[in-house]
């Protein structure tokens, strides 16, 4: 009888325990505090340095490039350009830095396409050249561009321009778009 007894209270605590979890809320609203800081392209936790080159700089926080910069104090002329049926490379432009805590892999395009006749390659390291566009970003072994990054780690990337013979003369002004993304370790 006290087995029964006791059989009789586990199922009954049993179904006040259903029905307890079917009286639960079906929506919460929970509120935490969250920090974060605007910080200059070199500070951020994906991170873009310029390199030794004129063509790099960092205007207002914006790692900005252009190609049309040479040794100023050569000539007086303020931009230069690049000239058809050419290839121009160079080593170092700029670099990603990653300072989070995760391993990033990395992808380069451009947001626009250059103008017709004018190509863009980058590459990370000795990798091999990517060429990039508004369609593709530069993959190596199908990862993004060049490298995964662990914490604190920085690519130098190389930029390579190729103008074709039948480039039209004129302004070109894609901009360069550098995505990181977590990947498991």
């Amino acid at each position: 009888m006290k087995t029964k007894k006791g059989l009789w209270l586990v199922v009954l605590l049993l179904a006040i325990s259903s029905l307890m979890a079917a009286m639960s809320y079906s929506s919460a609203t929970v509120t935490s505090a969250m920090t974060g800081t605007v910080k200059s392209t070199t500070d951020s936790l994906l991170a873009l340095n310029k390199g030794d080159h004129n063509a790099a700089r960092i205007e207002d926080g914006v790692l900005k490039i252009d190609f049309n910069q040479g040794n100023k104090t050569s000539l007086p002329v303020t931009t230069y350009g690049v000239q058809k049926d050419s290839e121009y490379i160079w080593n170092g432009l700029f670099s990603v830095k990653n300072n989070s805590e995760n391993v990033v892999a990395v992808s380069i395009k451009t947001e626009n396409n250059p103008a017709n006749g004018v190509s863009i390659f980058v590459r990370a390291g000795k990798g091999d050249w990517q060429q990039i566009d508004s369609t593709r970003s530069a993959k190596i072994d199908n990862l993004p561009i060049a490298f995964k990054t662990n914490g604190q780690h920085e690519a130098k990337i190389d930029v390579k321009v190729v103008v074709a013979k039948g480039a039209s003369l004129g302004n070109f002004n894609p901009n360069i778009v550098v995505t990181g993304e977590a990947v498991n370790k």
